[in-house]
């Protein structure tokens, strides 16, 4: 069987192309590698030829990446049954318990995702009110068994007209309050009095500090008003405070 010869022309655009290849790899590898001696003594070239045709940003991952981490911070009023005494507690942050189950897990299970989703949901209720109306949100009910003064305030602070996105947002009050309930029952015990949660925003890294992101990243807060304990019949206290403790250990 004879061996086919490729001509010498092809033989060099072969070489070159594989070359091309070479160095366009190594300036990638060197382009996203940590800060190191190599890097820095050929930063100016290597960045003059990534931009602009081949930066690279979060959007090299998928087309519209998640840009913050959002995290539910809840606290409570709990009464001391020696004293009487009601103490406010700290803030505590269920979500980074939560995440907690993402790290090192490829098919983390739904309980990573719980205040992740209700985030969503009342910050996309928030996010649909005007400027009085999160004013109102801001402001402390602790009587309310069915939530209806919450709900007045908001329909007249937009002239007495019922809308879906004031139920809407009292839906997502509701739910965020008896999540915040259970929570703090698991954490602080059954003399909890009242409960209080705050959406926290923090924007990610930008792709060119990744590698040494800032200690202290600012975020953004809203804060919403103390909230009565909202109790649903149907909630397993005991199941929710067995997960929350093995998120702890």
């Amino acid at each position: 069987m004879s061996r086919v010869n490729p001509p010498p022309i092809a033989k060099g655009v072969a070489f070159f192309l594989v070359g091309v290849v070479a160095i366009h790899v190594a300036v990638t590898f060197l382009w996203n590698a940590p800060d190191n001696p190599i890097k820095e003594s050929v930063s100016g070239e290597v960045s003059g030829y990534m931009r602009p045709f081949f930066q690279q940003n979060w959007s090299l991952f998928a087309p519209n990446p998640v840009n913050a981490e959002d995290e539910l911070l809840v606290r409570a009023q709990v009464t001391d049954p020696q004293t009487g005494e009601v103490r406010t507690t700290d803030w505590e942050r269920p979500t980074l318990m939560e995440w907690t189950l993402v790290h090192h897990g490829p098919a983390p299970s739904r309980a990573s995702r719980i205040t992740s989703n209700l985030h969503r949901r009342v910050n996309s209720a928030w996010n649909d009110l005007s400027d009085q109306q999160q004013e109102i949100m801001a402001a402390d009910y602790l009587d309310m068994e069915d939530w209806e003064p919450l709900a007045d305030d908001l329909v007249d602070a937009q002239g007495g007209e019922t809308s879906s996105r004031v139920a809407n947002m009292v839906r997502a009050d509701r739910v965020a309050t008896g999540y915040a309930t259970q929570f703090a029952r698991a954490r602080w015990g059954e003399d909890v009095v009242a409960v209080q949660f705050q959406l926290r925003r923090t924007p990610v890294p930008r792709w060119d500090e990744r590698h040494d992101p800032p200690e202290n990243p600012s975020f953004t807060t809203r804060e919403f008003g103390w909230r009565p304990v909202l109790v649903d019949e149907h909630q397993d206290e005991d199941a929710f405070a067995d997960v929350l403790q093995g998120l702890d250990s």
